[in-house]
């Protein structure tokens, strides 16, 4: 018979927070060519993920001048009574909102990720789903680039936009709800 040895160290399973990346133009333009896909990111609780232009302040940028510098943070935190590892999104840019399952976030205001959501802003929609773990220390991001809308596949209601002619006929023209871009691709505001 083996003994096992009581001081070995086992390895924990990490939560893996998925993270799927659209956007209608990804196939002309390389938006996504600063980030590994399907490889997982590492990533210690204590540090947020943020997301934007600007690869000095952000751990994962997109390839994108309309993306604001921070666009978004997303961090992990336990809940008490909790084991698993629940994260909130919080919307880092002045310019542009970010839309969370459908409620929108202004500069610096948060929201809390269910199980699954839906992030939106600009033309980017980001699907993101949860793999529980038994860690509480690290967790893991995978980055993966979807072909269609999330929105569209998961048949979520998209608001039609009415354009009346001189007919007066109105005209519903489907598609993702477009969140304004940024005016300016830099937050810094001039008085």
């Amino acid at each position: 018979m083996l003994a096992v040895s009581q001081t070995m160290v086992t390895e924990e399973s990490l939560t893996c927070l998925h993270i799927q990346l659209y956007h209608p133009d990804q196939s002309t333009q390389p938006l996504f060519s600063f980030l590994r896909m399907k490889e997982p990111y590492k990533i210690s609780v204590e540090d947020p993920i943020r997301l934007g232009r600007d690869g000095q302040s952000c751990s994962f940028v997109l390839n994108d001048t309309r993306v604001s510098r921070k666009q978004l943070s997303i961090q992990g935190y336990r809940k008490a009574g909790s084991p698993n590892l629940h994260f909130t999104v919080q919307n880092m840019s002045q310019r542009s909102k970010v839309m969370v399952n459908g409620y929108e976030l202004g500069h610096l205001e948060r929201a809390d990720l269910q199980e699954k959501a839906l992030l939106r802003f600009s033309k980017y929609e980001l699907l993101i789903w949860q793999e529980p773990g038994e860690a509480q220390e690290r967790f893991e991001v995978l980055f993966e680039k979807l072909n269609v809308s999330p929105s569209r596949e998961m048949g979520i209601d998209v608001p039609c936009r009415i354009a009346v002619m001189d007919t007066g006929v109105r005209n519903c023209q489907n598609g993702p709800p477009m969140i304004p871009e940024p005016l300016e691709s830099d937050e810094t505001l001039y008085m």
